[in-house]
């Protein structure tokens, strides 16, 4: 699979475009006379570009849906100073779309995956507890389970909506642990492994089907629920591995969301537990604000409204 023109690249206008996207937008509208059309949104990592559908709505519409990445055959123009494409013809791409093949779609974080996966495994050098230690040496052995936690973003529409998403993530989180570990007196190995691993089962609530979309395993168990079976299958390889620390990291996984409304059976119920709930809400809810910044300012102060935190948000003045 081979992209050639980026949303960057197209400056111009009667340019004809024949490439690839992912459709990050889908509406469809009715306009004058009634007469039906869509809006789309289409990205690649170099940004996204708007297109619109005028023909054909409703057959156009079965071929393909919002995450999908799609062939798209246009024309551009200009609309209000910005470009824009008239498609003729947009469809899901069938074959089979690798990671490698998304990072053309998606961008990386500005750490990047290479150095992200240079400072994971780094991390884990500073893990005394031989264990906890070993239960990583076995994750290292799924390579592919390993392969999705380096690459997946951490969700698809509130955080972390990029490639290398969930490892840049637990990351941060395990670093802020290791110090929060020392200033609460926690345990500092489960405090990291916590945060390393507590959205592990997104590596099966997301997958790879034209973009990123949640697998029909997913919405049926959930991340939490499939981070429990992932870890306790994992921990079944690792031998003499201890019940309480096993049990404690079981635990860390199913109490992370903190309560039952936001998705976890139990809240937390120790010292570490807290610890991952609390940096795990600190690193999502910023980096979504941060996120939603980038696009989203209403003017040089304040963002337009947030609608999962259900809030406009105040960006500093740079110095």
């Amino acid at each position: 699979m081979k992209k050639s023109v980026f949303a960057r690249d197209i400056t111009g206008e009667n340019l004809d475009i024949n490439d690839l996207f992912v459709v990050s937008k889908k509406n469809i509208f009715s306009g004058k006379n009634s007469a039906k059309y869509m809006s789309l949104e289409l990205r690649d990592k170099s940004g996204t570009i708007a297109g619109k559908v005028w023909e054909n709505v409703e057959q156009t519409d079965k071929l393909f849906e919002k995450n999908d990445v799609v062939s798209v055959r246009a024309r551009s123009k200009f609309y209000q100073g910005k470009p824009q494409l008239t498609i003729a013809d947009i469809r899901r791409v069938e074959e089979e779309v690798t990671l490698a093949d998304l990072r053309a779609f998606f961008p990386e974080g500005e750490r990047g995956i290479d150095n992200l996966k240079a400072e994971y495994f780094k991390l884990l050098a500073d893990i005394e507890d031989p264990h906890i230690a070993s239960a990583f040496s076995a994750l290292a052995g799924r390579s592919d389970l390993l392969e999705r936690f380096f690459f997946f973003p951490a969700s698809i529409g509130v955080h972390h909506m990029f490639m290398g998403g969930l490892l840049e993530h637990s990351l941060s989180m395990a670093y802020m642990g290791r110090h929060a570990a020392d200033i609460v007196g926690a345990n500092k190995d489960v405090v990291i492994a916590g945060c390393l691993l507590h959205d592990i089962g997104k590596i099966d609530e997301i997958e790879v089907r034209g973009g990123f979309k949640y697998s029909d395993r997913g919405r049926l168990l959930g991340h939490i629920a499939l981070g429990v079976i992932l870890f306790e299958d994992l921990i079944k390889g690792v031998k003499g591995f201890p019940e309480p620390i096993g049990d404690m990291l079981t635990h860390i996984i199913v109490s992370h969301h903190g309560v039952e409304e936001w998705g976890s059976p139990k809240k937390p119920m120790s010292i570490e537990a807290l610890v991952v709930h609390y940096l795990d809400d600190l690193d999502a809810k910023v980096m979504g604000v941060k996120e939603h910044m980038k696009e989203n300012m209403a003017d040089e102060k304040w963002t337009e409204f947030h609608k999962v935190y259900e809030s406009r948000f105040y960006k500093l003045p740079e110095r």
